[in-house]
């Protein structure tokens, strides 16, 4: 029997490759999967160990963590991973060193940790000291988590440009086991101190930056200084883009917590938001397997293949949609109440709101990943930013914080799902008319 498996006509992949490569795929889902799952059942312990009405400031001060957790890690760091890998890439492909690479890169990571940090203790007297209620040691785990994740996006940068994926999707585990285990040993305890869980999350990425930063490779080299030339305005422009979308998928109940004057209230609705965004992290392995079909459907020319891909995908999302609302709006109250132990239900109206924003988000990235694989990363920009304008102004100036909310949820991802497909018909079509030639 062959031990090859047939791909394009006239070539083939040895089994044992592509199963490697299926193996290695499915590592890194499940890693996304833990890490997400690891954020919920943050929420979940917090929800359990501090029992509202008696401390709804605490949980609304916890959950502002994980949301500014998310805000500053995917949002910022993100950027120096994606500038890392292109880096190291490049510098490999051309016997550049990557030693000096990484050096770089490393201080491109450590200015930008000193400036959030810098952010977060500016932002203190006037905002973050509300939302957090008051409690500086809340303030200490999201700067230990900027720092954490400063560490674990750089080693995944490295390990992502020389194409090392399976100590890549051990990071995954190891950031989403060190924010649950300790968690769970806090909830053992009954320990009622916030700030331990909150450093116990914020550790997650440092935890797995550093267990993985001895196994880095470093290659000798010619000088690689080309390389990471751009690197700080390509992480600027990579920041800003990743900012704005973390921002319009996670600020929303922040701002409801400052807003807001009932504290149950407003844990009620963080909770519910956290619970609406449940299919947000099972759509990244999806976006991951998306991209590079997009991109080889735009290598060799196939207008139509492209379009195949994207018409079947938002497909899929639109029945997701559907049957995702309205199971929001049926159970999506009593899951808020029981599995987070809100301090009441919420409407089934706001579940199933926050649900179609998710979709709609879910839809946002899916033109995202086609915008990337037509080399339009500027519509990508262009669009985050004109959709953030829209989504801050419902946000902060609509005098019902909660329908604000509500209201900024919905229109911030329908304007740039809107503008990126007008943005992604315009590049098909620039497609179509190069095969046509």
């Amino acid at each position: 029997m062959s031990n090859t498996v047939r791909g394009r006509k006239g070539t083939g992949l040895p089994r044992n490759l592509s199963s490697r490569r299926a193996g290695t795929a499915t590592h890194l889902a499940l890693g996304l999967v833990t890490v997400g799952l690891a954020g919920y059942a943050f929420v979940v312990v917090v929800g359990h160990m501090f029992p509202a009405p008696l401390y709804a400031a605490e949980i609304g001060a916890l959950t502002s963590v994980y949301f500014l957790i998310n805000i500053i890690g995917p949002g910022v760091f993100f950027a120096v991973e994606q500038e890392t890998s292109r880096a190291v890439t490049a510098a490999r492909g051309e016997g550049g060193s990557t030693r000096e690479v990484a050096v770089r890169t490393g201080r491109i990571a450590a200015v930008v940790t000193v400036v959030v940090a810098a952010v977060l203790l500016l932002l203190w007297p006037p905002v973050l000291s509300r939302v957090l209620a008051g409690h500086t040691g809340l303030l200490f785990a999201v700067v230990v988590a900027a720092v954490g994740a400063a560490v674990m996006y750089w080693v995944r940068g490295i390990l992502s440009g020389q194409k090392r994926l399976r100590p890549y999707a051990l990071t995954l585990y190891l950031e989403g086991v060190a924010r649950l285990l300790p968690g769970v040993v806090l909830l053992a305890f009954a320990v009622r101190q916030p700030t331990w869980y909150a450093l116990a999350f914020a550790l997650g990425a440092l935890v797995a930056g550093l267990a993985l930063a001895p196994v880095l490779r470093f290659a000798p080299g010619s000088s690689a200084r080309s390389h990471v030339a751009r690197a700080g305005r390509s992480v600027a422009m990579l920041v800003a883009a990743g900012l704005l979308m973390q921002v319009m998928a996670n600020l929303g109940p922040v701002v409801v917590t400052f807003r807001m004057p009932d504290t149950v209230v407003a844990s009620v609705f963080a909770l519910t938001f956290v619970a609406a965004r449940v299919p947000l992290f099972l759509f990244s392995p999806v976006q991951a397997l998306l991209v590079p079909a997009l991109a080889r459907a735009v290598a060799a020319r196939r207008a139509d293949l492209l379009r195949r891909h994207l018409v079947r995908a938002l497909a899929a999302l639109a029945a997701l949609g559907v049957v995702g609302v309205l199971l929001a709006a049926m159970f999506g109250p009593w899951a808020v109440q029981v599995l987070f132990n809100a301090a009441e239900r919420p409407p089934a109206s706001y579940v199933a709101l926050l649900a179609a924003a998710t979709i709609c988000m879910m839809a946002a990235l899916t033109f995202q990943a086609a915008l990337v694989a037509l080399d339009a990363q500027r519509t990508v920009i262009v669009s985050w930013v004109v959709g953030s304008v829209a989504f801050l102004s419902v946000l902060l100036v609509s005098p019902d914080p909660i329908g604000g909310a509500l209201a900024a949820q919905l229109l911030g991802p329908a304007v740039v799902t809107i503008w990126a497909a007008v943005g992604t018909a315009r590049a098909v079509g620039r497609v179509r008319s190069a095969s046509a030639q």
